[in-house]
């Protein structure tokens, strides 16, 4: 009876220490998907500022305006 006690306790030390593994896993994930968005984001605008050339850009000012923001 003393076998089986011990070995299921030690099933649910290996189970625990696998949901650990997958925790910090998916937390990995998540900030490696955040990054590449990132990473996305900025070649997006950085595409963007180059098809636009030296055409004047719009005023902040003017933005707000449109948009119907104030801060």
């Amino acid at each position: 009876m003393s076998n089986s006690v011990l070995a299921k306790s030690k099933t649910e030390a290996n189970w625990s220490a696998l949901n650990r593994q997958v925790a910090q896993a998916k937390a990995l994930m998540r900030t490696m998907r955040q990054t590449v968005e990132d990473i996305e984001d900025a070649r997006i605008i950085e595409r963007a500022k180059k098809a636009n050339g030296e055409k004047p850009l719009i005023p902040w000012s003017q933005v707000k305006k449109e948009l119907g923001l104030d801060f």
